[in-house]
């Protein structure tokens, strides 16, 4: 009979060798919360830290820039696009 228990022990260690060989499966479902919270972990000091003027200024000019470029009539807006 210790044959039998060594053939049972060798299919045992086969089975847990082959679910060590594949991927844990994850639950799709709860990825995106899992990688959510380790961005906002990450990068939540960066989100929250305040904008440089320098950008702030440039933000507003090109605002300006597209307000202006809107309010040009058609032809206008036209010629300025070919260049």
């Amino acid at each position: 009979m210790a044959e039998d228990e060594k053939v049972a022990d060798n299919k045992q260690c086969e089975e847990t060798a082959a679910q060590k060989d594949r991927p844990r499966q994850r639950d799709q479902n709860v990825l995106p919360g899992i990688l959510g919270k380790q961005l906002r972990a990450a990068y939540g000091e960066l989100l929250n830290a305040p904008v440089p003027d320098a950008i702030t200024d440039l933000i507003k000019r090109l605002e300006n820039q597209e307000a202006e470029a809107s309010e040009a009539p058609p032809k206008q807006r036209r010629e300025e696009q070919g260049r």
